[in-house]
């Protein structure tokens, strides 16, 4: 790769191919002919060179990044600052060939044989490189100006892409303007674009270590997705749809590609492992997760990528979400009343005030919304069946799960009434017997 000599020697190479080309044309007939690369400022009058001579001048006016090349290596460091890649200086040179002469039409044959020399050179091969700086293969370094030896270290021929002239012509306006910038007359004039100079930094980098064993895993794409969800209350039931759901119950899964290379069901922030399902590609079931509070879920299944030769996992596929109602549950009998009392003493038969003490058969958060229903089982006929409902009181103390709470009751009939209890939107289901509802109940009286 080329250093910061670049420049200068593309300028060098290119000089050396047009003196090397005016030699071989044998023009000897014009007298004495020059190649140089200086300003143009520097001759005719007013100039530090105001002799008249025939010449060929080529000179750098303009460096433009290149956008080829220019995005090819980025500039990288660690979190520590450290240098990890040098990025290449991509530019692409462009020049000024301008012709002068002693005598009439001399300028015009010089820029004729100077077009024809360059049109001839479409690239500077590595050879010819190495000869022009007298690097490697050169005939005789020493017969090569001081200059020109001191550009031998530029690695030209040693970059990527070798160097590639090409001619384009500007417009009228456009060729004045350059030339007015320049301060000078106006000469017999050819532009040419030089490309492309790779200057890359000698800067040391840190590179990491070469890769002693290569693992490749490439998972097929399985989207799984679920369709059904159906509930059993356990092995020997078949399941159905649209079933009540309580703790103890099996959920069964159904969709396609559930199966992946580890299938875990994901409820919330609870996780139900593979350990604990049974599954093929289009079914899953597992049994309800005692932790799991009451209320409105979605069940997802979610894949992870198994990692070659490693016990290790990756982050794969999620399904789509399905939701299902888990409903609160009693424990058997658990349904109590607690501290009755008259409203009225003088009305033996009327209003009680009291506490319904319900244990549950799964646990309760301290921040769920919990109420009891009451209603009246066979009212007396003719009558409407009474009804009531009921908060439960507060945990304290920093509890944060119970199983029993505790709802304060006023002004309840007595009768006998079916219980219910809704937490977070999700209702504890009532029994049935013949077709009508028969339990669990609780008998309010004195």
């Amino acid at each position: 790769m080329s250093n910061a000599l670049a420049i200068a020697a593309v300028s060098a190479v290119l000089k050396d191919r047009l003196n090397d080309g005016l030699i071989n044309s044998d023009l000897q007939t014009l007298g004495s002919v020059t190649v140089t690369c200086l300003p143009p400022d520097r001759f005719g009058p007013g100039g530090v060179d105001e002799t008249p001579a025939n010449r060929l001048n080529l000179y750098l006016y303009r460096v433009s990044p290149n956008t080829g090349w220019a995005n090819q290596r980025l500039p990288a460091r660690t979190s520590a600052g450290t240098r990890t890649a040098n990025p290449y200086l991509a530019l692409d040179l462009h020049f000024l060939l301008s012709a002068y002469g002693t005598d009439e039409l001399n300028d015009q044959i010089l820029l004729g044989y100077g077009m024809q020399i360059l049109h001839e050179t479409p690239v500077l091969g590595r050879d010819a490189v190495r000869t022009s700086l007298g690097g490697a293969n050169a005939p005789d370094g020493a017969i090569l100006p001081a200059a020109f030896q001191q550009l031998g270290a530029a690695d030209l021929a040693d970059q990527f892409e070798q160097i590639r002239i090409t001619p384009y012509y500007p417009d009228l306006e456009a060729t004045s303007h350059l030339w007015s910038s320049l301060n000078t007359g106006l000469r017999p004039t050819a532009l040419y674009l030089a490309t492309v100079a790779l200057i890359e930094s000698k800067t040391s980098t840190r590179s990491a270590l070469p890769v002693t064993e290569r693992r490749l895993y490439v998972p097929t794409l399985r989207r799984p997705r679920i369709e059904r969800l159906l509930s059993a209350p356990d092995n020997v039931t078949p399941p159905s749809e649209g079933a009540a759901i309580i703790h103890g119950h099996r959920l069964v899964l159904l969709g396609s590609s559930l199966r992946g290379d580890v299938t875990n069901v994901r409820i919330g922030d609870t996780t139900v492992e593979e350990a604990d399902l049974e599954l093929d590609g289009r079914r899953l079931a597992f049994t309800v997760p005692s932790g799991l509070l009451t209320g409105i879920h979605g069940a997802q299944v979610v894949h992870e990528i198994a990692k070659q030769d490693s016990s290790e996992t990756i982050p794969g596929e999620r399904s789509n979400l399905k939701a299902f109602v888990l409903s609160p549950s009693f424990a058997p009998g658990d349904v109590t009343l607690l501290s009755a009392a008259l409203v009225d003493d003088e009305q033996p038969a009327g209003l009680v005030d009291a506490t319904v003490s319900v244990t549950f058969a799964h646990d309760v958060g301290h921040r769920q919304r919990v109420h009891l229903s009451l209603n009246e089982l066979n009212p007396p006929g003719g009558e409407p069946a009474r009804a009531y409902g009921f908060d439960a009181q507060p945990m304290t103390g920093g509890v944060e799960m119970a199983t029993q709470l505790d709802f304060p009751v006023r002004g309840v009939a007595q009768a006998t009434y079916l219980v219910r209890v809704r937490i977070d939107g999700a209702e504890s289901q009532l029994e049935m017997t013949g077709g009508a509802f028969s339990g669990p109940t609780l008998e309010v009286t004195v």
